[in-house]
């Protein structure tokens, strides 16, 4: 009798035992409910290692809500409870769905993963606002993986991935998400920006000057993407391309206040393939727009010094002999330098100490006798 008695208490205690663990769970349930997300950390910690429950959907269902409660809380206090708890939550619903063969909590499931996404967009905000892209990377993967889970494919968490990629020096990562954005025709002319910069990250210049091109083919009346085209070609020296793409920007929206560093590009292409009187027009035009623009008058006066000194080593390569040819070369060159004079005055008006003026300044007045404007400077 004794024995049969013993056998009970040992049943007993193993059923006990059993149903301890799944109570671990039960009551990590009902802390969720009461908001004391502290103790159902705890029971639900306990569930998941247990054998009896680790593997039972439910039980990491409930891991995820859990987890997904503490990374949606206010309080710091439960947010504290653990740093990587929208992640966690994840990996748990994830894994909730993967047990469930029968389908009995994929709909929870599903609802707690769409839940998660506004989670892992507002983290991903705040890390990318300190500039930690590769968190904000993480977070920002995290939002896109939640859609693929169901069933859906969220294209402004690839383009927040692209951006945090471009700006954190990851182009590879980059550069994939932002093609998922263009393959899906996603609505956002942004994402050729970014596209081609990642790819000109990665050295890939042809393929960026591509996505560029078909991002102003889609969005043909968009400014930054001109804008962008521009300074490819800028980088590539393709000045005929340039010049044309500034000019088209300008047309676009006359009233832009940066037409007047548009025009001074347009200018200085002209500058350097020797069309100086295109230059000069252009520069004017950069006037025009920004009377303050300082390297505009520098480089006016700078076409004229330029043709005075040409001008001058043209006459002084001439025989001794022949001085008439070199008096009448000697006078164009100072006809030069006295139109160079007012423009690089305005210059220095307004940079009073920019040393590349006052030396020209100075070779002109010598060289015209203009001696009281070049004691005036001397004594500055």
């Amino acid at each position: 009798m004794k024995k049969i008695i013993l056998s009970l208490a040992m049943a007993l205690l193993f059923v006990s035992a059993g149903f301890a663990q799944k109570s671990n769970r039960t009551s990590a349930y009902m802390y969720l409910e009461k908001g004391k997300l502290d103790k159902a950390k705890q029971s639900i910690d306990l569930a998941v290692k247990n054998e009896k429950t680790k593997n039972d959907p439910k039980t990491w269902l409930y891991y995820g809500e859990i987890y997904y409660s503490i990374a949606a809380s206010p309080l710091p206090a439960f947010k504290k409870l653990d740093p990587n708890a929208s992640q966690k939550a994840l990996k748990a619903l994830e894994k909730a769905k993967k047990l469930d063969a029968k389908h009995k909590v994929d709909k929870d499931a599903n609802n707690y993963l769409k839940k998660l996404t506004a989670v892992f967009y507002a983290q991903g905000a705040e890390v990318f606002k300190q500039k930690n892209y590769k968190k904000a990377i993480e977070y920002f993967k995290n939002a896109f993986e939640v859609a693929q889970n169901t069933g859906a494919f969220d294209t402004t968490a690839a383009f927040n991935i692209g951006i945090g990629g471009v700006l954190g020096n990851e182009p590879k990562v980059a550069a994939e998400y932002l093609k998922k954005c263009v393959d899906v025709n996603f609505n956002e002319p942004r994402i050729f920006i970014y596209y081609n910069r990642a790819l000109q990250q990665l050295g890939d210049t042809a393929s960026a000057q591509k996505v560029i091109d078909l991002g102003r083919k889609r969005y043909p009346e968009n400014l930054s993407l001109l804008l962008e085209q521009a300074q490819l070609f800028l980088e590539k020296g393709q000045a005929n391309e340039l010049i044309a793409s500034l000019k088209e920007a300008i047309a676009k929206k006359p009233d832009n206040p940066a037409n007047a560093n548009f025009n001074f590009l347009i200018g200085k292409s002209y500058d350097d393939m020797g069309k100086r009187d295109l230059a000069e027009e252009f520069y004017k035009k950069a006037l025009e727009v920004n009377p303050k623009f300082f390297e505009a008058y520098y480089n006016i006066g700078a076409i004229y010094v330029n043709a005075a000194s040409k001008l001058q080593k043209e006459a002084n390569n001439l025989p001794l002999e022949k001085v008439k040819e070199y008096n009448a070369i000697n006078g164009k060159a100072n006809a030069q330098l006295k139109i160079a004079v007012p423009w690089l005055e305005k210059a220095l008006e307004i940079r009073p100490n920019d040393e590349p003026t006052i030396h020209a300044l100075k070779e002109a007045y010598t060289r015209l006798k203009m001696n009281d404007k070049l004691k005036k400077l001397n004594n500055k």
